[in-house]
């Protein structure tokens, strides 16, 4: 019954992703924010020794809001997608507004299981990584859908994988493969010339706005928030 709920939720995300193709602008915008601001402050290569310290702090700090842009747009935007059947950038710009702050300490707490897991990923033969998967899956649709200030959501997301670790490990198997299947197919069109790393990027942003939906799905879905693709 739990793999055909989570087989639901893959279904169910991928037929709103169409219906709101709009999803995908809040990544897109981020990503190009971000990679305007690395071409023109990061120094080219042979000067980057001299180069001062500020510009690569700026670049750090335009990176760390435009995550908590585009996490908690496309987050707030799964979540009027899943409850309504349509998104609107309104959906994005309210989630932002209420829950960045939780979105921004919850990006820390992530940041620091994550070392630690990629640290211990040689010894553990990346059990670390799967487990990290597992338990943080559904840290910032906590954070943003459940309104859970920052730690209380990564708790909650452990929570949620511990009392259903089935359709939690379908999820997050389910996730790896299409990550991996589209990110086989976007290097491949990244060698097309002139259109193909800005298609490429178009597809990584793609794949993430349908992993955010069915993460959101499942999350709604495991609380009793119900799903209405």
């Amino acid at each position: 019954m739990e793999a055909r709920a989570a087989g639901n939720v893959f279904g169910g995300a991928w037929k709103l992703l169409v219906r709101n193709a709009a999803i995908v602008v809040p990544g897109l915008v981020a990503a190009a924010l971000a990679a305007t601001v690395q071409a023109i402050l990061v120094p080219e290569e042979s000067s980057a020794a001299n180069a001062p310290l500020w510009p690569g702090l700026l670049q750090w700090v335009v990176q760390i809001l435009t995550s908590i842009l585009s996490i908690s747009y496309t987050t707030g935007m799964a979540n009027a997608a899943w409850t309504t059947g349509r998104a609107s950038f309104a959906d994005g710009a309210r989630a932002y507004r209420r829950d960045g702050g939780h979105v921004f300490v919850a990006m820390i707490a992530l940041f620091v299981l994550g070392a630690g897991a990629a640290v211990l990923a040689a010894p553990t033969y990346l059990l670390s990584l799967v487990a990290y998967a597992f338990f943080f899956i559904y840290a910032m649709a906590s954070a943003v859908v459940g309104e859970r200030p920052g730690f209380a959501a990564v708790a909650e997301s452990v929570q949620i994988a511990i009392a259903r670790p089935v359709p939690t490990l379908l999820v997050v198997a389910g996730i790896a493969l299409v990550a991996f299947v589209s990110g086989f197919v976007a290097e491949l069109l990244a060698a097309a010339p002139f259109v193909g790393p800005l298609v490429e990027g178009i597809l990584v942003q793609v794949t993430i706005a349908y992993a955010v939906l069915v993460v959101v799905g499942e999350y709604r879905a495991l609380r009793g928030g119900g799903v209405s693709p």
